[in-house]
């Protein structure tokens, strides 16, 4: 059992097993029609031309259920996990897509599968907009990013790792020893900045320690908000006007509880200087600034060769 605030709320959950091979989220809409049942591993395997080909093969779609299968070997029950929490924790005000099950098969891959829904990301979306529409969008995600800040832990058991104290999934750590869970920021801190130089014999007093921030907040984190990850879902009778579509954050494998620079600090790592995104100071509007943290931030995910 977890326990969370949210405002004046207390919220008690008690999280779905995370090592179970196969489970059904039976009160999600997708089992409402009766004896319905979710594609197989199998058929999953046997649509995908690019299986055992790639590393992250494509996912696959089946739009006469409203589902797509997110699936691999890099692919985790925990962002199973991070779907339904945050459904059950926000409802519409944080909108996520239905996580209606996910199955493991002997191979070593995760079959998660997802509500579909249906819009361009607002990476491809956003050449076609214009000032308003961007700062329309870019509005509605910090609002988003807001609620989601609004969730705390309980005080008395503060952590940094994934929601059911697991070790953490972000692609950074994906070369290093796997990170947490962490009591405190400043023990996150301390690893995050050793992790360049666990490969070498001998070590050395970082200077840069010193301006990762301990005394900060620890939050919950999306750690991947890109605009890739962002879709446009527009309303039947939507045009390409802001005002008629929502965003739908998906891809929340990383997500987890972090130190409160993290987010910015990665939103800007995976985005590059000439893009408007960054250059404009749209990712400012959305999410808090935290500059100097970036600086050194960026230096450590490039000396792991985080690129």
């Amino acid at each position: 059992m977890v326990q969370y605030r949210l405002g004046d709320r207390t919220i008690s959950l008690e999280l779905p097993d995370a090592t179970k091979k196969e489970l059904d989220f039976t009160d999600s809409s997708f089992f409402t029609c009766p004896g319905r049942q979710l594609p197989t591993p199998m058929q999953v395997r046997a649509l995908s031309k690019d299986i055992g080909q790639i590393p992250r093969p494509k996912p696959i779609k089946f739009e006469e259920l409203n589902l797509i299968v997110k699936f691999g070997r890099h692919v985790t029950t925990l962002e199973a996990l991070n779907l339904w929490m945050v459904r059950k924790v926000f409802k519409d005000e944080v909108p996520v897509p239905e996580v209606f099950g996910w199955r493991t098969d002997d191979e070593g891959y995760v079959f998660i599968y997802i509500e579909l829904i249906q819009g361009p990301t607002l990476l491809d979306h956003w050449s076609s907009l214009d000032v308003t529409g961007k700062r329309a969008f870019s509005d509605q995600l910090s609002k988003i990013v807001q609620s989601l800040r609004r969730l705390e832990q309980d005080p008395f058991e503060p952590f940094i790792s994934s929601i059911n104290k697991h070790h953490l999934q972000d692609y950074i750590f994906t070369t290093q020893p796997k990170m947490g869970p962490f009591a405190s920021v400043k023990e996150f801190n301390d690893q995050f900045a050793l992790l360049h130089q666990l490969p070498f014999p001998t070590r050395y007093d970082d200077p840069y320690r010193a301006y990762l921030p301990d005394e900060v907040g620890i939050k919950f984190t999306h750690a991947d908000l890109h605009r890739g990850n962002i879709i446009v879902s527009f309303s039947s009778d939507a045009s390409s006007s802001s005002g008629s579509a929502r965003l739908v954050l998906v891809d929340w494998q990383q997500a987890g509880w972090y130190p409160e620079y993290w987010e910015y600090c990665k939103a800007l790592y995976t985005c590059s200087y000439e893009d408007e995104w960054r250059s404009e100071g749209y990712i400012d509007t959305v999410l808090r600034p935290w500059e100097d943290v970036f600086l050194v931030f960026s230096q450590y995910c490039m000396a792991m060769g985080s690129v």
